[in-house]
């Protein structure tokens, strides 16, 4: 029944948060908080009627390791107040595996962040493809930088082959081992290569889509100002920038609240993504 409810509880406060995101580019803080809220009580009145309070405490400690680690990630100017809340619901709600079949090899909340950073880089290259595709000049300006970059591209090429080629060689010759059973040190260098042109292609976007100058009366409740913390400003704010400036840069981010949900379904119900990479 616990279990029922808080997967009730993450698939309606994920999935509000991934639709707000995306369509306002923000959500109520009201949301994370309400989650954990939920969370912490649903679990402690199973905790007192099972009187097992490690059903509430192990929450606790999830919950919290997960807070701190995206409040940190707040402080260092990466990600916005509201996903490091959802994070925290994340462990609040999860701290251990669910019993709807899928089994882990790690302890569940390690599960929960290397799914959640699988995904999300899944979700940032899509998430980028598509912000180029809609927006003209972005493929025009890629070629451009491509062009400009072309000999450091084929330098860092040469390195990635020589490594991963050469060790593989050194390990056919050294021990014998079949050449083309190596794939994935054959591999490792188009992996490497394809995030380096990704890499490029990010920068592009980022310079062209998620950062502009604007006036601020042009401001509205939410925006982010450029080199702070993610952070919407609020109606005070603004009034004040309006007094010192006539012009400032705000950025915008991923809007990366769907990852969360993804993060929860996939975790709960197939278990560890790593293992399609091993």
């Amino acid at each position: 029944m616990l279990e029922i409810l808080l997967l009730g509880i993450g698939i309606a406060g994920f999935s509000l948060a991934g639709y707000w995101d995306l369509r306002y580019t923000e959500f109520p803080d009201w949301l994370p908080y309400s989650m954990i809220i939920f969370a912490l009580l649903f679990r402690g009145i199973f905790a007192f009627l099972e009187n097992d309070w490690w059903i509430l405490g192990n929450s606790v400690i999830a919950g919290g390791s997960f807070l701190a680690l995206g409040l940190l990630l707040y402080f260092a100017k990466q990600w916005g107040d509201g996903d490091a809340w959802l994070l925290g619901a994340l462990g609040f709600l999860f701290p251990e595996q669910p019993g709807f079949g899928a089994e882990t090899f790690f302890p569940f909340p390690l599960t929960l962040l290397l799914n959640f950073l699988f995904i999300s880089l899944v979700y940032l290259v899509i998430y980028s493809l598509v912000l180029g595709f809609v927006n003209k000049g972005i493929g025009e300006k890629y070629t451009k930088r491509l062009e400009k970059e072309k000999k450091r591209i084929a330098a860092w090429s040469g390195v990635f082959f020589a490594i991963s080629w050469g060790f593989a060689f050194l390990m056919h010759i050294r021990f014998s081992a079949d050449f083309f059973r190596l794939y994935h040190l054959l591999l490792i260098p188009f992996i490497f290569i394809a995030i380096l042109l990704f890499s490029y292609y990010a920068k592009i976007v980022e310079e062209e889509i998620f950062r502009k100058r604007i006036k601020t009366t042009e401001l509205k409740e939410g925006d982010v100002v450029l080199g702070g913390r993610w952070r919407g400003l609020t109606a005070d704010e603004i009034e004040r920038l309006k007094k010192k400036t006539k012009y400032v840069w705000v950025k915008e981010g991923v809007r990366f609240a769907p990852v969360f949900v993804f993060t929860m379904l996939i975790s709960i119900f197939y278990g560890d993504l790593i293992i399609i990479l091993i």
